[in-house]
């Protein structure tokens, strides 16, 4: 005869955070599982918690994506504003320090590509699109080029979310080495951009 072992029973999140840790256990939940496959149930089996509760704080999984996005993406910007220079130019060592600073974006970089839903695709294409504007003013005048602003936002966060999902142990050289290509591509369109 198989002896059952009984539930243990939901366990009382603490008051003073409840909202907070409803999130931090989906964020890493998505992150983990892929978000499409976590539900109310999964967040709820996490903390030990009833799916009443969750309930209480939250109407769906996408609600608190949003939720996490919105606490999350302008905190990663207010981080990453120091990184860009003030004298109007990006250079090599500036592509360097703003890859570096994605690449401390780990788990925000991880969610943002944990599904492939609407919502995802929209969050996206607004980090890239934010990147490029944060971009834009800096660039040379000679490399005005939308494709080129393109290219270099792409590249720069495809490179980021490599690199969080590899070894963290080679950032470092694929810091420099993201920051001497993307340079090196500037450098060749503003020599064309010259001929033309």
């Amino acid at each position: 005869m198989t002896a059952t072992v009984p539930p243990s029973p939901a366990r009382r999140l603490s008051a003073e955070n409840r909202h907070g840790q409803i999130l931090e256990a989906a964020s890493e939940l998505f992150i983990e599982k892929g978000f499409e496959a976590v539900g109310m149930n999964d967040i709820a089996r996490e903390l030990q918690t009833s799916r009443p509760t969750i309930y209480t704080y939250f109407t769906s999984t996408e609600d608190m994506l949003r939720a996490l996005l919105r606490e999350r993406l302008p905190a990663m910007w207010e981080r990453l504003r120091p990184i860009l220079p003030t004298s109007g130019e990006f250079h090599a060592d500036t592509f360097s320090a703003l890859f570096v600073a994605l690449l401390h974006e780990r788990e925000l970089l991880l969610l943002l590509h944990s599904g492939g839903g609407p919502i995802f695709r929209e969050q996206r294409g607004h980090f890239l699109q934010q990147l490029g504007e944060w971009i834009e003013p800096y660039r040379q005048a000679e490399t005005r080029q939308p494709q080129a602003l393109h290219l270099i936002t792409l590249l720069l966060e495809a490179a980021a979310v490599e690199a969080v999902r590899g070894d963290s142990k080679e950032a470092d050289a694929q810091a420099q080495a993201i920051g001497q290509f993307i340079a090196g591509g500037i450098a060749g369109l503003s020599s064309r951009s010259e001929k033309s």
